[in-house]
């Protein structure tokens, strides 16, 4: 290889649910989980050297974050600014391992590692905000200097204050609701607080901060807009609270620390399938945390798995009522009014998601614009959402569904491949019609081997599929396999969990379309055995 390369290596490993493969278990899983990223990097090492590469690359092995592991009583990360989330490894092999088994001390930042790469490689590492230590690799030290740390977790999804830090030589300065210095050379583990007698420290590092943050603007929810809180207002939500500034008194994490693990086990229960529990518990959260974004939402989530849609909805204004342009939420309410027969209603929550999902956006209004029987409105926004985001399978199986009811089936056809092809990265999901109006407009295009395969793909996922019965069926009777059309038309009924009198008529119907007055009268007798009321079967 002559030219340069740069390739980034992610492995998720350390996070939870900590759960090491066997022949990395260990007493204590997250040590596991460890032991094996260790083992994937050193595999990713062998491969280079394998290759003749290893000896002439830069490779740096750097963490994003640490784990608290109660620590401090943040199970996780994300809360806290405490040391075990900040301190992480660096380790720096150079060409040749030249200066190899050195260790370096002194405070630097993770912010120095994509200047000091780009310098080794002889790029330009000007303008960032980072600093090169390529000039002092061959020192064993290297001067301290403030390095600045910031989480906002806390606030944006529990309305906690969130927390800036500073780390400078011996001393650690965490500027929260209420103040904590740690001195890292007598205290490593930050255990005790020592801001009241390190006034002096403290207001020194206060300013540092308030210097380095200067100017800066702060991310926040989008304030909802005169017309985005009119429109919430006419859907009956208070139209989204106003945003809080840095001077607001918000709750402390420490105090706080215990409801967020409270959260953690209450979606364990969710997890686990303890509906009634889960419910129970988060209701118990936003009694105490009515700020808590997150637990509003798993709330409104588990009540419309339950069927309590009414509850669910109540649960989501509140989502909305802290985040008023939240798409997930926005969706997920056009989903359930959609699901109800409220397209208009359904709308407008979709139409509220288009400024942060436009994609996901425009593939609910595409879906709803098609029910509404505007099938070239409905293709448009289809067009959007792929434009967005090509992985949205949905939106290219309604391309497919436009172009096949207009018969435009050698678009179809393209349009149901990219679904069938996009899709795969989430093969748990069914998608009704999907194989089985592929291979309607196969069978038109006189591909019926293709077809044929198609079909039976369709049922493969939805044995009991109309769609996929009756389309084989009719392809069956057209080569004069009238026994196996037959006996594919049949499993409409047999292969339900539970067939009703329109699963019966779609059998009666299909054969009389197909010339198969004998077996449809067969099977009109059954159904007037099972509905003698229905009219359909007299």
């Amino acid at each position: 290889v002559d030219e340069r390369i740069f390739t980034f290596l992610h492995l998720y490993e350390p996070h939870t649910p900590y759960s090491p493969p066997p022949s990395h278990r260990m007493p204590d899983p997250y040590d596991g989980e460890i032991a094996y990223a260790d083992e994937l990097v050193g595999r990713f090492l062998d491969r280079l050297s394998a290759r003749g590469l290893l000896n002439r690359a830069i490779v740096a092995v750097v963490s994003d974050h640490g784990e608290g592991l109660k620590d401090h009583g943040e199970a996780e990360h994300g809360i806290f600014l405490y040391r075990e989330a900040l301190h992480v490894p660096w380790i720096l092999r150079l060409p040749g391992a030249t200066g190899g088994g050195t260790r370096i001390s002194g405070t630097v930042g993770e912010v120095d590692v994509a200047a000091t790469l780009l310098d080794l490689a002889g790029l330009d590492a000007s303008g960032l905000d980072g600093t090169s230590l390529a000039p002092l690799l061959n020192e064993r030290h290297v001067a301290d200097r403030a390095v600045y740390s910031e989480t906002w977790y806390a606030r944006l999804h529990f309305g906690w204050s969130d927390l800036a830090s500073v780390t400078e030589g011996r001393y650690h300065f965490v500027r929260a609701p209420r103040p904590e210095l740690f001195d890292l050379s007598m205290d490593p583990r930050e255990r005790t607080d020592i801001s009241e007698t390190k006034k002096s420290t403290v207001a020194a590092l206060d300013a540092w901060l308030d210097r380095t943050t200067a100017g800066t603007t702060v991310t926040e929810p989008d304030a909802a807009t005169t017309d985005v809180r009119e429109r919430l207002n006419a859907l009956g939500y208070v139209g989204g609270s106003s945003p809080r500034t840095r001077g607001d008194r918000l709750p402390d994490p420490k105090d706080a620390i215990a409801e967020y693990e409270e959260l953690k086990r209450a979606e364990a229960l969710t997890n686990g399938g303890r509906d009634r529990e889960a419910i129970e518990a988060f209701q118990r959260l936003v009694a105490a945390n009515p700020r808590m974004l997150d637990a509003w939402e798993s709330l409104a989530k588990i009540l419309v798995k339950n069927g309590r849609t009414r509850e669910a909805v109540a649960a989501f204004s509140k989502v909305l009522d802290l985040d008023p342009l939240k798409p997930e939420t926005h969706l997920a309410l056009a989903r359930i009014f959609a699901l109800e027969h409220q397209p208009a209603r359904a709308r407008e929550h979709a139409e509220l998601a288009l400024k942060r999902d436009p994609a996901a956006a425009n593939e609910i209004l595409a879906e709803l614009t098609l029910d509404a029987g505007r099938p070239s409105d409905a293709r448009a926004f289809a067009q959007h959402s792929v434009a967005v985001d090509p992985s949205r399978y949905m939106s290219h199986f309604l391309l497919g569904e436009i172009a096949r009811r207009q018969d435009r089936c050698d678009e179809a056809i393209g349009d149901y491949q990219k679904a069938i092809a996009a899709k795969a990265i989430d093969p748990h999901v069914t998608v009704r019609n999907l194989h089985a109006g592929l291979a309607d407009c196969l069978a038109r295009s006189g591909r019926a081997a293709d077809a044929e395969r198609e079909f039976k793909e369709e049922l493969a996922a939805i044995p009991w599929s109309p769609e996929g019965r009756t389309g084989l069926a009719t392809l069956y009777r057209s080569q004069g396999r009238d026994a196996e059309a037959r006996a594919v038309l049949g499993g409409i009924v047999d292969a339900a969990p539970r067939a009703d009198a329109d699963a019966y008529w779609t059998i009666v119907h299909t054969f009389t379309v197909l010339g198969d007055t004998t077996a449809a009268g067969a099977w009109a007798a059954k159904a007037r055995t099972r509905f003698p009321r229905d009219p359909r079967f007299r």
